[in-house]
């Protein structure tokens, strides 16, 4: 299966060219009886087929100059009149169908809202930390400090940050949001260990935590990172991830699963996959969109398997939308090579493989600068989610300059991903308002028709 977006059209020409036939296309006996009459009034006349690779599927009949006017007037109206049935079945035999083969989701804001989502892992993420005896440390103060980190791993570029590594197991070496929280997480144990031992050290000895002298702070500094251990940090991560996908299957737009059923439903080779710059995986939402999706490829998940190629950017550092391509690339290889699995497990031959059919890709998403312009630099054609306000999306808050009290964005991150989204705007085939006006909306694209 390819996923393409090219129409080629045909124009089949009958002239003075040796015959030949061309795309399973055929003549009655009729026509032929029809020509050979006129070629014995214009013994120069000839018949022959031509391929091209544009026209309007138009026929044409061509003559000497020997041939008079009334002669070719008269012979042009006899072929356009006998031949018309025969120039409409060529022309719709030749002409290659359209079909979605591969259609691919963004997540978060485009099936479900994130910040009510953010809100409720948060507070999961809250209690897992109290169980572990962190009391007091809000989801506030990991996003206060995951911004910290960002603006430091900015600036410091000469500094190698995988070279602590032994030191600090969890310190990011990439730029995204699931490192960053991991960071996040364990230098607020840290803080609150560090907190805890310097206190009871000016207690023991009956004195300020600010009389506390520097090599005292030092090594209470060092115990703090010992202490603090990278299973208790993932395991606190874990619990905020897992409560994050069931609070999105919780706060699913109403009409997400109706709509890719009916998508399904009307085109049933279709393979459907989530592409994603987050922690969401509808792998991992079992009551709802996991049935529904054959994949998933995630910027932050796969990091590991394009690290080595030469087009791979940290995301954080994307200014272009081709900078984007590798994980579109990577979604519409996976879509290839499940198409292929559904294929063997169906036993079906690639020479029972229509001809005559396109395959297309679609990509949806709520955000101009990583959904559509990205998706767009790469083949596919886009469908921007653009909700109304009750819906909560926050794309929109970008475009308008601010950043959501979740995001850990800097302010150079933001300018860049304001200015991508303008870039992209010419890059929308179409916009839906609800969900259930995808299917239709779909069914246009693959027809030729658009929103935009």
């Amino acid at each position: 299966m390819q996923f393409s977006s090219s129409h080629p059209t045909v124009v089949v020409t009958i002239g003075a060219k040796k015959t030949k036939q061309s795309n399973n296309m055929r003549v009655s006996p009729t026509t032929v009886a029809l020509l050979a009459s006129l070629s014995l009034q214009a013994p120069s006349f000839s018949v022959g087929f031509h391929v091209s690779p544009s026209g309007g599927g138009s026929v044409a009949a061509s003559t000497n100059s020997n041939v008079s006017g009334h002669q070719r007037l008269r012979i042009g109206a006899l072929f356009s009149t006998t031949t018309e049935d025969n120039e409409t079945t060529s022309a719709t035999a030749t002409k290659k169908k359209k079909k979605l083969g591969l259609l691919t989701f963004d997540l978060d804001d485009t099936l479900y809202p994130i910040a009510p989502v953010l809100d409720e892992a948060n507070t999961a993420f809250s209690t897992a930390m109290s169980n572990f005896g962190y009391v007091g440390i809000q989801p506030s103060d990991i996003v206060a400090a995951g911004k910290k980190i960002r603006i430091n791993i900015a600036e410091d570029t000469q500094v190698d940050v995988s070279a602590d590594k032994a030191e600090d197991p969890l310190k990011p070496t990439t730029v995204n949001h699931k490192e960053i929280r991991l960071a996040a997480i364990r230098k607020k144990m840290e803080e609150f260990i560090l907190q805890t031992k310097l206190k009871q050290t000016a207690d023991d000895w009956a004195t300020d935590v600010d009389d506390l002298t520097a090599p005292v702070i030092k090594s209470a500094e060092k115990w703090a990172r010992t202490t603090v251990h990278s299973s208790v940090v993932q395991a606190v991560y874990n619990a905020w991830e897992m409560e994050r996908h069931h609070a999105a299957e919780r706060h699913l737009f109403p009409d997400a699963i109706s709509a890719i059923k009916q998508i399904q439903s009307d085109n049933p080779n279709v393979i459907i996959g989530a592409v994603t710059d987050g922690s969401a995986n509808p792998m991992l939402m079992v009551f709802s969109l996991m049935p529904l999706f054959d994949f998933t490829v995630s910027w932050e998940d796969d990091i590991a398997n394009v690290q080595q190629m030469e087009q791979f950017q940290e995301l954080s550092a994307v200014d272009q939308s081709d900078e984007l391509s590798w994980i579109y690339r990577l979604a519409v290889q996976k879509g290839k090579e499940m198409s292929a699995l559904t294929n063997e497990i169906k036993k079906k031959n690639d020479e029972e493989e229509d001809e005559d059919i396109e395959w297309c890709w679609v990509h949806v998403g709520d955000d101009l600068a990583y959904d559509v312009g990205g998706a767009a630099t790469c083949g596919a054609k886009t469908v921007l989610v653009d909700l109304s306000p009750e819906y909560g999306q926050t794309a929109r808050l970008r475009l308008e300059g601010k950043v959501p009290e979740w995001s850990t964005e800097t302010e150079d991150e933001l300018g860049a991903h304001k200015k991508m989204s303008a870039n992209a705007m010419d890059k929308v085939d179409a916009r839906i308002q609800t969900l259930s006006q995808l299917p239709e909306v779909i069914a246009e694209l693959l027809n030729g028709k658009s929103d935009e």
